[in-house]
């Protein structure tokens, strides 16, 4: 088998993995709070890994890492059949894996898919465990004493506008998650490729978080990414990646004052001062590049973004908050 069937089937693997990241973070999400979601995202981060692994893998043969998923069963169902569902997901990973163990000759990707294998096996028998907790009403977030009794309200609905502010915000963190994590993975300078994922890592966690509120007030997460710059140039690569972030700030900026919510007023303040940090690294990145390669700054690039912020938060107030 050469090389381009390798890395063929190793794409296939990561938009596989892909597909499972958002499945069950999706599943998690719409559970609330409560023991089995915090393992379904536990496991949604080992699919995080794998993904990793496998674009290492194929950027290693020369190839391109896909940032593509299968498609995602999004569908509403009680948690014990939304497990299930995650279960059947698993047997499709573990059936391709050992499909790809037999037919690729290379040990060192073998080994490697086989360690992926474990894994989803363990996955899939920690899925039918959390599958039984559910059916019995276990594990997710308990009654409080003496109100077992009382009528069951209503499941809330989010507003509108504020569901599409936060659906806004979901898929510009999942859009920039997929494309910074390309950039980090064909990216060769070692401090330009930590600080792609680092930043990926962040943009993880706000879009966690908007999911997490949007669920919490009766919405459902929209788990779809806009456009993507991928490119292994990475002077193009950090010009796209400061125009995003220059635009969402500008976005965050505009619908703070329409939120009525305290507290969600507060996570997309604190999500915004993230974004224009990222900027500014992005920037110091940029002309370090430049700087190593010779390009020049064009006008456009220099121009700065209309509606950034005058002021940058330091990293010391960024410590204060929960990156």
């Amino acid at each position: 088998m050469d090389k381009q069937e390798i890395i063929g089937l190793l794409k296939h693997d990561m938009m596989g993995e892909h597909q499972a990241i958002i499945q069950y973070l999706a599943h998690a999400y719409a559970m609330g709070e409560g023991e089995i979601p915090c393992e379904i995202e536990a496991i949604s981060r080992d699919e995080m890994r794998h993904l990793e692994w496998l674009a290492e893998e194929i950027v290693e043969l020369g190839g391109d890492p896909s940032m593509e998923r299968l498609p995602v069963d999004f569908s509403p169902a009680p948690p014990a059949e939304q497990l299930h569902k995650d279960i059947g997901l698993e047997q499709i990973a573990i059936d391709l894996y050992r499909e790809h163990i037999a037919i690729i000759d290379d040990l060192k990707i073998q080994r490697l898919l086989g360690r992926i294998l474990q894994d989803e096996l363990r996955h899939q028998d920690e899925f039918r465990g959390l599958a039984e907790e559910a059916a019995k009403g276990e594990g997710m977030t308990a009654v409080p004493e003496g109100e077992q009794d009382k009528p069951v309200p209503p499941e809330p609905t989010a507003p509108a506008r504020l569901a599409a502010i936060l659906n806004q915000g979901v898929r510009h963190e999942y859009t920039v998650i997929l494309q910074y994590l390309f950039h980090y993975f064909v990216a060769e300078d070692m401090e330009l490729s930590d600080e792609l994922r680092e930043t990926a890592i962040n943009e993880m966690q706000h879009m966690g978080w908007l999911s997490e509120e949007l669920s919490d007030k009766g919405g459902r997460p929209d788990m779809n990414h806009t456009d993507l710059v991928l490119t292994r140039d990475m002077v193009k690569a950090l010009q796209a990646n400061i125009a995003v972030e220059q635009s969402v700030t500008g976005a965050y900026t505009d619908h703070i004052p329409e939120i009525e919510d305290p507290d969600v007023r507060l996570l997309l303040s604190r999500i915004r001062d993230h974004e224009i940090y990222h900027d500014a690294v992005f920037k110091d990145l940029l002309e370090e590049v430049q700087q190593e390669s010779g390009a020049a700054e064009t006008p456009e690039q220099a121009k700065p973004a209309e509606k950034r912020p005058s002021t940058i938060p330091s990293v010391g107030s960024l410590k204060k908050q929960d990156r």
